[in-house]
């Protein structure tokens, strides 16, 4: 097949999920023997390059203006530059770059990547945010952003889903006939994210430290996702250390709130990572990946590269959080992300989950249901019956 994919955000520019997934889920596909063409954002120079056999040109612009405008105009006006008759099918990440295709899915079948539903983000974020400049956009955005997802949904010959939950939130949302929803699997890359040489070389290399267990959480910092939950069960974890990966909005507030609850010396707040390797080996070096979040969970990418990497992950039971732990312990999915539960499910996985046979277990698991070799042939087989 021929594939045009448009993605709102590109790995390894971004680090974000949705951007590791549409990249992995590209690679794999080229190396199955399709032909690839990705419309992504500019990232410093503009042009075309040959990615891991994936033709990526970079070209969406970025400016002042929010990408809720300006990513449906760029997507249609660079889609209008490739031959008419260049493709078999379309593969839209996010509702934005699936407007921008419209215009060709009159031609050609077009697929539309659920992600999440950025119009239920944007409310969720506002009931979260005190009054101010932040809260007051998320009138203006949400509304536009649910007309975009209606038109990407009506528009789209298939929409792939990752999860149970993805699925319930669309057929929530929309009117739409079920037999028009495929679910495939997450995508991660098993050759990359490996135990390695284990939790003590991982640690050496990062310099990390700590004279108890370690968990490790790897997020956006934003109020969905649950830190400041997770810093409040610090306390209750007697001299366990916390490292968070990653950038957002709270930086400034959470270091504050690790001060104030008096654990910032057990804290180790390192920004965002860039570079896989150094990536890879945060993984390795914990006993515990947790992810606390409190809302719209559509998948979990960091859940199944720290399961990739030979380390448990505990998860509160929210979104699809469940789907991807349950299936290897029940004990690993929090109730709630209330600190106290989160507390309690974490001291108990401390105990039962950090030996080497559940290392192995959570590499063996997460190969099976989502290494790239068995997940690519799923999504295969959806873009093959969008374009019959």
């Amino acid at each position: 097949m021929r594939i045009l994919v448009a993605i709102d955000q590109w790995f390894p520019d971004r680090q974000a999920g949705s951007a590791r997934l549409a990249a992995a889920s590209a690679a794999g596909l080229a190396v199955r023997g399709h032909d690839v063409t990705v419309l992504a954002p500019k990232n410093g120079s503009v042009g075309e390059s040959k990615e891991a056999g994936v033709v990526v040109r970079r070209v969406l612009a970025r400016n002042a203006l929010p990408q809720t405008l300006t990513d449906p105009v760029e997507t249609w006006r660079h889609a209008r530059e490739l031959p008419e008759d260049g493709f078999d099918v379309l593969l839209a990440h996010e509702s934005t770059t699936a407007f921008g295709l419209k215009d060709r899915a009159k031609r050609t079948p077009l697929v539309l990547m659920f992600h999440a539903s950025a119009a239920r983000e944007q409310r969720f974020l506002r009931s979260q945010l005190r009054l101010g400049i932040r809260k007051l956009s998320t009138y203006a955005l949400a509304p536009p952003l649910g007309l975009l997802e209606r038109q990407a949904v009506a528009a789209a010959d298939r929409i792939l889903v990752l999860s149970d939950f993805s699925r319930a939130l669309l057929l929530d949302d929309h009117d739409l006939d079920r037999g028009r929803i495929s679910t495939v699997p997450g995508l991660v890359d098993t050759e990359r994210f490996t135990p390695g040489d284990g939790k003590a070389a991982a640690r050496g290399r990062l310099g990390l430290e700590a004279d108890g267990p370690v968990l490790l959480t790897v997020r956006r910092l934003e109020p969905r996702m649950g830190i400041d939950r997770l810093l409040r069960a610090l306390p209750l974890l007697g001299r366990a250390t916390l490292v968070v990966v990653g950038s957002g909005s709270l930086a400034g507030d959470l270091p504050r709130l690790a001060a104030e609850l008096g654990v910032a010396e057990r804290v180790l707040f390192v920004g965002p990572v860039s570079d896989d390797a150094r990536l890879v080996d945060w993984y390795r070096a914990a006993d515990l990946f947790v992810l606390p979040t409190t809302a719209y969970e559509g998948f979990g990418m960091a859940t199944v590269e720290s399961l990739a990497s030979g380390t448990p992950v505990v998860g509160t039971a929210i979104g699809a959080t469940p789907e991807l732990l349950a299936p290897l312990d029940p004990r690993l999915v929090a109730p709630t992300a209330d600190p106290e539960a989160l507390a309690s499910t974490i001291a108990d996985a401390l105990d039962f989950a950090t030996t080497e046979d559940f290392a192995a277990r959570c590499r063996a698991q997460t190969e099976e249901r989502f290494g790239l070799t068995n997940a690519l042939a799923a999504w295969e087989d959806a873009l093959e019956e969008a374009r019959r």
